[in-house]
């Protein structure tokens, strides 16, 4: 057992204290930084900009100045377009909009230099929009009570229940929750095997590449060997998730008070948020993780360069990409389908098709209990194989093909 552990300490520290390993916890955590700081200083120094409002109807350019004041400078001194342009040909203003009637339609066009973000041009479509309707229930003579009656949106709401004991009862869920949950554990599943997937197989690969296992396997067998590079890989992604969630935990303490924050956590409340990260889901997540580890392990023992590692990983990245992709593509939209139904009971693709379904609460208990045994059951058993094939293959030196490899380590394991 001692050797074991020396496998896996020695697997762990060589990864956490490589630069590589480094610039990956600081690269995200640098770019949210980046983004965050300059979403703030662009929000903080956003200047508005200065314009005009050019319009032949009588007390319309009065209300569109009222209403978009906030978002515009706009330079009061300017009726006319002629006056307009020759301001903007001097650079004194950035541009100017003209406000016409055309067969009792309103009509709005900016005319300037640079164009207006979308968010501008929602600002001044809502404006117009706004007006018009006013215009359109003067002259229907509506009061702004029956404008309203008009305008109010008919109500729909979504009730889950569920099923007990011959009974219908609420379902207390928090389907949003839920949601951003599984979301969550689709994309964290998808970003980690796709990392370590190829970290595993060059670490296996690199160490028979240069012959050293004919060293290590003569003080521990092959067996330990392999279990101690994945406990040590293992160890590796819980430290970089670790301290992903130690830095979210540090981040939120200082815009928790934000106003952006306090709306959010008002729809999804945190303690809902953390129950549906630590309940089935946070196993999915786990032992899907585990079980493309140990196959990336044993899939860059069938390679003698690390320069084919990215070869030997491929079979792997195509299963991530048919799991990542049914989930989305198909689960977010229709959970209820037969494919992602038939996806999470499959080992390798039920960490990325049970979570969308447990997101909308389209699972019962026994199916999870059900596939979660499945998952279990692949593993040891992948674990398992993986480990006798990994004795013949790590010692197998050929120049010939990953299948042939494999044919010639399954004979062997015999």
């Amino acid at each position: 057992m001692n050797k074991f552990w020396v496998v896996a300490l020695e697997t762990y520290k060589k990864h956490v204290k490589s630069v590589s390993f480094i610039m990956m916890i600081i690269a995200p955590l640098f770019f949210m930084g980046i983004f965050a700081g300059t979403t703030y200083m662009g929000q903080k120094f956003n200047h508005s900009k200065e314009v005009a409002i050019v319009s032949e109807v009588e007390g319309l350019g009065k209300t569109f100045t009222e209403q978009t004041k906030e978002e515009f400078d706009i330079n009061k001194k300017i009726t006319t377009e002629d006056a307009a342009k020759k301001a903007l040909e001097k650079e004194e203003i950035d541009g100017y909009i003209v406000i016409h009637e055309n067969q009792e339609k309103l009509e709005g066009q900016y005319v300037g230099v640079k164009s207006l973000g979308t968010d501008n041009l929602q600002v001044i479509q809502q404006s117009l929009n706004q007006i018009q309707l006013g215009m359109n229930a003067d002259k229907l003579s509506l009061s702004q009570e029956e404008v309203g009656k008009i305008l109010s949106p008919a109500i729909f709401t979504e009730k889950q229940v569920k099923v007990s004991d011959g009974k219908i009862e609420e379902n207390k869920d928090n389907k949003i929750v839920m949601m951003i949950v599984g979301m969550i554990v689709v994309f964290m599943m998808y970003f980690i095997v796709m990392l370590y997937s190829t970290i595993t197989a060059q670490e296996v690969a690199s160490e028979k590449g240069t012959r050293i296992m004919e060293v290590i396997l003569s003080s521990t067998t092959a067996s330990k060997h392999f279990y101690g590079k994945i406990t040590g890989i293992s160890l590796v992604i819980l430290t970089q998730v670790g301290v992903y969630l130690l830095s979210g935990i540090i981040g939120f303490m200082f815009v928790k008070d934000m106003d952006v924050v306090k709306s959010f956590f008002e729809e999804v409340p945190a303690g809902d948020l953390l129950r549906g990260l630590l309940g089935y889901n946070l196993l999915y997540l786990l032992f899907g993780v585990l079980i493309y580890t140990i196959l990336a392990a044993f899939l860059g023992s069938l390679v003698n360069k690390v320069e084919d590692s990215a070869k030997a990983v491929a079979p792997l990245t195509y299963l991530i990409m048919i799991g990542f992709i049914g989930s989305f593509s198909v689960g977010m939209a229709n959970p209820q389908s037969i494919i992602v139904k038939v996806m999470s009971f499959i080992p390798f693709l039920s960490s990325f098709g049970m979570p969308v379904r447990i997101a909308n609460n389209d699972v019962t208990t026994m199916e999870v209990m059900i596939s979660l045994g499945l998952l279990v059951i692949s593993i040891v058993v992948l674990l398992k194989l993986s480990a006798k094939a990994y004795k013949s293959t790590v010692l197998i030196y050929s120049d010939k093909s990953m299948m042939n490899v494999f044919k010639d380590a399954m004979k062997l394991t015999k």
